[in-house]
């Protein structure tokens, strides 16, 4: 039995129910940097992450879920980890999808046609209440970070954005928490509304006070209490 990441929507299922669904698609593996589901997309489908194939390491954190405004922006919704859903709001609302999904590392995934799934909900009642779980949890997280762009500068967004990520997607190294995901500076101010030399600045000072260590792409926390006091602060 594959141990789902904690909080994710397979986690929150029964093991007779997982199974279910799991049977009901065959995995595909994608490499990464590969665009899952593109904004705008005709093709009516609701895609489950998994982990990479037999004998590749398992990342946490599997794809980034961006969106492109209408003045040209490219802004950040999220980050979706392996055992999490992608392409359900489409379904739900009955229109095409309002983001692009795009794999950060390998990973196997499963699809199904909206009615495949629709129907597999209608008959999972736990289903049901995990989808509705996620949602919430994802709107609250939504909420807070709108609450943050209008009363937190950017070395608080920064700090609360990477602690978070550490604790919901992190990987434990001998240099402290990894955050499980490559993201660049500019990723990140995508996620937190803020420009790239602004979130520049930041990861800056707090390497410069041992809070942390960073590398291409590659961010290592040291010292997440002291990081989680910048926000709580601010």
């Amino acid at each position: 039995m594959t141990d789902w990441p904690r909080g994710s929507f397979m986690s929150r299922l029964g093991p007779r129910t997982a199974e279910g669904l799991l049977a009901l698609a065959p995995p595909r593996y994608l490499p990464a940097n590969r665009v899952l589901i593109s904004q705008g997309d005709e093709e009516e489908q609701v895609m489950l992450l998994g982990p990479p194939g037999r004998g590749k390491r398992a990342d946490p954190a599997c794809v980034k879920v961006t969106s492109v405004l209408r003045n040209g922006t490219e802004a950040m919704f999220g980050i979706r980890r392996w055992g999490d859903l992608v392409g359900e709001l489409s379904m739900f609302r009955g229109t095409r999808p309002s983001a692009t999904v795009t794999s950060c590392a390998p990973l196997t995934v499963r699809v199904y046609p909206h009615q495949v799934f629709d129907s597999f909900l209608e008959e999972h009642p736990d289903a049901w209440r995990a989808m509705v779980a996620v949602m919430g949890e994802r709107q609250e997280r939504a909420d807070l970070q709108r609450a943050e762009l209008a009363g937190y500068e950017v070395e608080a967004r920064v700090a609360r954005m990477l602690v978070d990520m550490a604790q919901r997607h992190g990987v434990p190294t001998e240099e402290g928490v990894h955050l499980g995901i490559r993201l660049s500076h500019t990723d990140l101010g995508k996620l937190i509304g803020a420009r790239t030399d602004a979130v520049g600045n930041a990861i800056r000072r707090f390497r410069s006070e041992g809070l942390l260590l960073s590398r291409y792409r590659s961010v290592v926390i040291v010292d997440m209490e002291r990081l989680h006091r910048v926000y709580e602060a601010a």
